[in-house]
């Protein structure tokens, strides 16, 4: 419901300036968009042909566009029944280890910043509404670096589309997703129904022709904006000249803690010492908590979010162990093992408050990873479509864009990425009670309760003013 409301609210942003159009156009001539099958005896043309300019009559959408806004194509497209994949242990091995990978490439890669925050979901869903439309040796390698051993891209679409929409969304713990593809109103360019109607099939993903210049700047943060609940406000500052194509995935996850921190009784100024050494006062957040994580390297807990069907999980190197080579040695198995064997033990817990944004490019880490060829002029994406000015299309950039809020009240986080295309009952003993102060540098994690599948993965190593 949240996400068809989210999906209205933007077309009726698309259509506010029809409806002023038309109350300026008076007595004159109102622009007018003439149905398939009219008594005219001609057909709407099609809005995918590239010899079709996008004007008021040619588009099958109440919007004016000229040269001033994106037409939503949608109303081209309805989306086909599709096989439903529920998760299983080869989608949750395949997902723990592109986490692992995706983000410790992006962490050993980004100098001197190490807080970090991503969301392999996002990126995962980005980059498979992407590889649709790839062949070839560029297919292959997408399908190493998003699928890994024994999945194919079809496995990976069909299992995607079970799981987002499978996430619970209440309104105690609201996660909603959004995908949409936007390509350049030129002539010469033809994108493949095919490839657009896949996408619409497995992940729902909204249609848009666009001039691809500022007002499509515009037209795509607003609709960032909408689908991340204004969390992240825009994402483009412009569109290269030689941009054909954006696929965008947007997730947004808002969620109460369980047992909230009271904000007089469990919120007092503490300690806490960054990667740098430097040691500030921040605001630290204390409960006990009865989800315990640990193994030879780390301790950590899980705390629930309001209905259960989420989880904070926070990891603490132990003493001793470097921070840069524990994230550094995490690893699908490593995540899993420590996620999915919690123990039931009583933990005394500090949590600090903390709220940040993050973006970063993931070219280098997914070249790291093998993702090569997509990124060259070699690449191989004849299935997107055809164009008559370019020789074929590649990849210019993945950009991923994020931001967290952790307090004592619960957690908002929100994530952008867009590929532009140029218990037990057992014998009674004394109870251990386990501490896991986040006085330092530590790994966190927003992951669902069910699969305990990471939505979000990030690091925080630098708090204060």
């Amino acid at each position: 419901m949240k996400k068809t409301v989210i999906r209205r609210a933007f077309a009726l942003f698309l259509t506010l300036p029809l409806l002023l159009s038309l109350a300026a156009c008076g007595a004159g001539e109102i622009p007018v968009t003439e149905p398939a099958g009219s008594a005219s005896g001609t057909e709407s043309p099609d809005p995918l042909d590239p010899t079709v300019p996008t004007t008021a009559g040619s588009v099958p959408s109440p919007v004016i566009i000229g040269k001033a806004e994106a037409a939503d194509l949608m109303e081209r497209f309805t989306a086909e029944s599709v096989a439903e994949a529920p998760a299983d242990a080869r989608f949750r091995e395949d997902l723990f280890r592109f986490a692992a990978e995706i983000f410790t490439q992006i962490y050993s890669r980004d100098g001197g910043n190490k807080t970090t925050l991503i969301s392999p979901l996002s990126i995962l869903t980005a980059l498979a509404m992407t590889a649709n439309g790839a062949e070839e040796e560029t297919l292959r390698e997408m399908e190493s670096v998003l699928c890994g051993a024994g999945l194919t891209l079809d496995d990976l679409n069909a299992y995607l589309h079970t799981y987002l929409n499978a996430l619970p969304d209440s309104d105690e713990a609201s996660f909603a997703f959004a995908n949409s593809i936007w390509f350049k109103d030129m002539e010469g360019f033809a994108v493949n129904k095919e490839f657009l109607q896949k996408n619409v099939n497995y992940y729902g993903a909204g249609v848009y022709k666009a001039p691809f210049d500022l007002t499509t700047v515009r037209d795509i943060n607003q609709w960032v904006a909408a689908h991340t609940h204004d969390i992240i406000p825009s994402l483009l500052n412009d569109l290269d000249e030689s941009a054909r194509m954006v696929l965008i995935n947007a997730l947004v996850f808002e969620a109460k803690w369980a047992s909230p921190f009271d904000s007089e009784y469990n919120v007092h100024p503490d300690s806490f010492t960054g990667l740098s050494g430097q040691t500030k006062t921040v605001d630290q957040m204390t409960a006990q908590e009865r989800i315990y994580l640990s193994d030879a390297t780390c301790r950590g807990f899980m705390k629930p979010y309001a209905g259960g069907s989420y989880r904070f999980v926070a990891l603490l190197p132990e003493e001793g162990v470097d921070f840069n080579e524990f994230v550094l040695s995490l690893t699908g198995e490593k995540l899993s093992a420590l996620l999915t064997q919690p123990k039931y033990e009583k933990v005394n817990i500090k949590l600090p408050k903390f709220s940040y944004d993050y973006d970063q490019s993931l070219v280098e880490a997914l070249k790291a990873l093998g993702m090569e060829q997509a990124f060259t002029d070699r690449a191989q994406f004849g299935g997107i479509g055809q164009s008559s000015r370019d020789a074929g299309f590649m990849i210019s950039d993945v950009l991923h864009k994020t931001h967290i809020d952790v307090d004592n009240e619960g957690t908002r986080a929100a994530a952008v990425t867009a590929v532009m295309v140029v218990g037990a009952t057992a014998v009674p003993r004394p109870e251990e009670i386990h501490e896991v102060y986040l006085d330092r540098p530590f790994v966190y994690m927003i992951v669902d309760s069910e699969n305990s599948l990471p939505l979000f993965i990030g690091t925080v190593t630098e708090l204060g003013d």
